[in-house]
Formats: structure tokens, sequence, C-alpha cells
């Protein structure tokens, strides 16, 4: 399962692509890249396409400036997204969540040149949009201190990145300020979506667990579910079948 390299700077393709297949696009979590899901992807091979949003300031784009707002990464994302014979599944995990519920809502949207169909909305891992500010703020914190709160509350830095700070130094600055994104974001009173909309807690989740997804629901007046999944803030990963067989509902 190898990741293929595309000339949209903004996704790229995970295995191999057939047109008759469900799509789903992922959006990943704050700061994550696409060789966590392509091992993943190894280790369970899927049945549908998978097509990964590839987020400035990691790996292809590690030196492409970070946007300045949930709304322009919305804008850039929507408008490099690839055309797929059958309409898409958006899948985002974490800070991918709030991302792929803004692209679903700007493609279901009444602007006739952003108008696309989606066939479902996956989040993972994620606080609903109106919980987000109920969580302390980190991202001002000077890096020892932050990464120990990330650590606390999502997980998954290891340990040997912990103990480089030259890694370190990489890679926080892209964390803190997508986390900044979330931190700022304020929900609005807006028309729901018309769409499927599965919400995915992981059992062992301490920054969403399911109550923080419960009103996820409210963001859609179609078919909503709420599951919950075993593992920690970054199930998604270890669930992919699963996830897989959730989309495929979606069709």
């Amino acid at each position: 399962m190898e990741e293929k390299r595309t000339t949209n700077p903004c996704y790229r393709i995970i295995g191999d692509f057939s047109a008759e297949r469900l799509t789903m696009v992922w959006f990943p979590h704050a700061g994550g890249g696409a060789s966590a899901l392509i091992r993943s992807c190894r280790e369970s091979p899927l049945d549908v396409n998978l097509v990964f949003a590839s987020m400035p300031g990691r790996e292809s784009r590690f030196h492409d400036p970070l946007s300045g707002s949930i709304e322009e990464l919305v804008d850039q994302l929507v408008a490099h997204l690839p055309e797929t014979e059958q309409p898409p599944v958006l899948v985002g995990h974490s800070f991918g969540a709030l991302v792929a519920y803004r692209i679903a809502r700007a493609l279901c949207g009444d602007e006739t040149v952003r108008h696309r169909p989606v066939a479902g909305l996956i989040v993972m891992a994620m606080s609903a949009p109106n919980r987000l500010g109920q969580q302390s703020p980190i991202t001002h914190l000077d890096d020892e201190t932050f990464a120990d709160q990330l650590d606390e509350r999502f997980g998954g830095i290891p340990k040997a990145l912990r103990e480089s700070k030259e890694a370190m130094a990489l890679f926080l600055p892209t964390v803190r300020h997508e986390l900044s994104l979330l931190e700022s974001y304020q929900d609005q009173t807006e028309t729901p979506l018309d769409l499927p909309v599965i919400a995915l807690a992981g059992s062992q989740d301490r920054a969403a667990d399911a109550s923080r997804m419960r009103d996820w629901c409210q963001k859609t007046t179609g078919p909503f579910d709420l599951r919950i999944l075993p593992g920690d803030h970054f199930f998604p990963l270890a669930s992919l079948n699963e996830v897989q067989t959730m989309a495929r509902s979606m069709r």
C-alpha cells in the first residue's frame, strides 16, 4: 500500500484508485501526515478509494505557508478537491473533523460554483462544534508545557520524538497553529446539513468522548449515528475497516 503523488498539491491517493468504487476523502488530525495512514492500510487493505488531504506544514507541503483561518484552509481544499465518479464520503479525524464538516457545508451550499454532491460525513475524535470552546486553551503555552499538555490531552507523541529537540521544533509549530484555529473557532447558527453523519468516539479518548460528540446530531437533518470504538484519540488508524464499512453504508 503506497502513497501516490499527483499533480494536485492538496490531495494524494493511497493505494489503487477505481472509478467504480466509493471514495473516502480523509482529513487528518492536527500535524498529521499520510505515513501513519499508509502503514495502517498495509495492515488492513481497503475496498474503497482513499484520498488523503495533504495540509500545509507537513511532508511534501512542509514549506507551504500555514492557513490564516479555517475558512482559508477550506477554500483551498475545496478548490483542489478531485472529481470522483460517485459522491465521496468525507472523513475527518480530530482537527480534520472540523475541516471535513466545513468542506461539506461549502460543497452542499447554494453557491452554484461550489455545489457538489457528498454521500456522507464521518467525524471522529472531535467534540461537536458548539462544544469546542469548553476546553481550556493550550496553544499559548511554552513548547515544553504545550507538549506536556498534548500528551496529557491526546497522547500519541512518540518517546523518540519527545527526546529530539530538532524534531519537536519541526513538529510543534504546525500542531500549535492548527489547534489555535480550533481554539478560536466560533460555532454559528446555520442551516443543518442534509447528509448522513456518523460520529465516532474512542472508548478511551480523553479529549473527545461520546458525551462531547453527541451534539454533532444538531448539524444535520439527515440520519445520525453515534458509535464508540475501542481505543484512544488515535483509534481511527486501527479501525480503518470499521470506518470503511460505515462509509460504504452511506452510498
